[in-house]
């Protein structure tokens, strides 16, 4: 079957499965350990299948729910990282079909125990260059697998591999927009009321590789604490957190070593309304070899609602780079497990950077999400290279100029639109187009990136 012929079947499937679809009153959290289908304990009629696999009964104290996922992403690049690829890379303007099925089974015992675990299927077709990053294909994993125990009114134990993802995930994400998402083993305790929420974790990332059940714990480790306050009245909301990150995988202008850092933060942010705001500063201090690690970094987000729906927002960074490469401090800021924070069209991350970005948002109900942003990315310091998310190096290049006077890194413009016919089906379309600036150019290639996505997903 040709790849066009394959890409054609997968979507009227996915339509057809789109057009009987009722989501009824379910809820499907984002982490589909969080779905919410308790009004199914009191709903003696259930009318489809749908809601048959939310609440089997077992035993009169064994629950099962079965869920899952299906997701189809087209993607096209022109230019993709710049147009400085791998010297065994085909083409540096490829398209792709990236393909995801996600399926868990949740298994309670007496409102006390549960069993929860998650199957992972991800693939990657059309594009013809070799698979050299761990997020574009897994075949098969377990992805998720680990027991709940619920003592006292608002306590819960955790242990096991599971998702973490904290506040704007700008430093511990479960990774939506790649294709493979991100996982950990370890253990957690955590407190839920209406009002306050607290994770205490210690945790290792699950190293992702493209085989069937091959993945491994990465030599890195995490732990921490966060903290979340809401306030139903005042709309004022607060995050307070700490992470220690320990690994022997980052590198800092060519230097590879042991890294022991803490992460200290807060965030503060308030409940959707007609004027919106969302600011999080972070410190960090620890070690990377014989460097004493000190740096710093504060995001923002500010908009008002000036017609109904619609919000005018500009949003930004400061997260200075390191200050110079022969004291004895790194400045360099690590953003740990974050989302990426310019979307898909490049693989770009805040560290040592300064980024102005000005959006407009429609954001109809829980139906429509639709934003127009540009961000305007520079470079804090002129000793420090950039990073990818994942915190790797993206600039400068071993082999290449690694050092240059240029601050411009880009101005990425992005068109995001989201649709949500039902609670079960997402359609997504996405266009970037990012004028590369003198320091991509000045330190290797430096072309001008084109990004086009079409994005379908189906969730029970």
């Amino acid at each position: 079957m040709s790849s066009f012929r394959l890409l054609k079947l997968l979507n009227i499937t996915l339509l057809g499965i789109f057009l009987q679809y009722n989501s009824h009153a379910q809820t499907i959290a984002k982490l589909r350990f969080d779905d919410d289908f308790t009004y199914l304990k009191a709903d003696s009629l259930k009318h489809s299948w749908k809601e048959k696999i939310k609440n089997i009964s077992m035993s009169s104290d064994i629950q099962l729910s079965i869920g899952g996922e299906w997701r189809e992403q087209y993607q096209s690049y022109e230019h993709v990282n710049f147009g400085e690829v791998p010297s065994d890379f085909i083409t540096d303007s490829p398209h792709q079909l990236m393909h995801r099925i996600m399926l868990h089974a949740n298994l309670t015992y007496k409102n006390k125990f549960r069993l929860f675990a998650q199957l992972n299927n991800t693939t990657r077709f059309l594009n013809p260059n070799p698979i050299n990053s761990q997020i574009d294909e897994n075949l098969l994993s377990t992805h998720q697998l680990f027991i709940d125990y619920k003592f006292k009114n608002h306590w819960i134990f955790r242990v096991g591999q599971q998702e973490l993802a904290y506040g704007s995930e700008r430093f511990v994400a479960s990774r939506e927009g790649p294709n493979t998402r991100l996982t950990f083993q370890g253990a957690t305790l955590k407190y839920v009321s209406p009002r306050n929420k607290l994770d205490i974790f210690t945790a290792k990332p699950m190293k992702m590789n493209p085989g069937v059940f091959d993945d491994e714990t990465a030599s890195e480790s995490l732990y921490g604490f966060y903290y979340m306050h809401s306030s139903f009245k005042s709309r004022f909301n607060v995050d307070l957190f700490y992470f220690n990150s320990e690994s022997n995988l980052r590198q800092y202008m060519f230097k590879k070593g042991n890294e022991n850092r803490h992460t200290f933060g807060t965030r503060l942010y308030s409940s959707l309304g007609p004027w919106n705001y969302d600011v999080e500063i972070a410190k960090q201090i620890g070690s990377f070899n014989q460097l004493s690690i000190s740096s710093y970094m504060a995001v923002w987000d500010f908009n008002l609602s000036p017609k109904k729906y619609f919000y005018l927002g500009f949003s930004g960074n400061y997260v200075p780079g390191d200050q110079s490469n022969i004291d004895s401090e790194l400045n360099t800021f690590n953003t740990l497990y974050a989302k990426p924070p310019f979307g898909q069209t490049v693989s770009l991350n805040i560290t040592n950077t300064i980024n102005f970005s000005p959006y407009v948002r429609y954001q109809h109900t829980n139906k429509w999400l639709i934003t127009l942003r540009g961000s305007f990315v520079s470079r804090e310091s002129l000793v420090d290279g950039i990073f990818t998310p994942n915190m790797s190096p993206l600039r400068p290049i071993l082999g290449k100029k690694n050092v240059s006077d240029a601050r411009k890194v880009g101005n990425i413009f992005a068109l995001d639109a989201n649709y949500y016919p039902t609670k079960n089906i997402s359609l997504q379309f996405e266009l970037g187009y990012c004028v590369a600036g003198d320091y991509m150019s000045d330190t290797g290639n430096g072309r001008n990136v084109m990004y086009f996505a079409l994005k379908n997903a189906f969730k029970f």
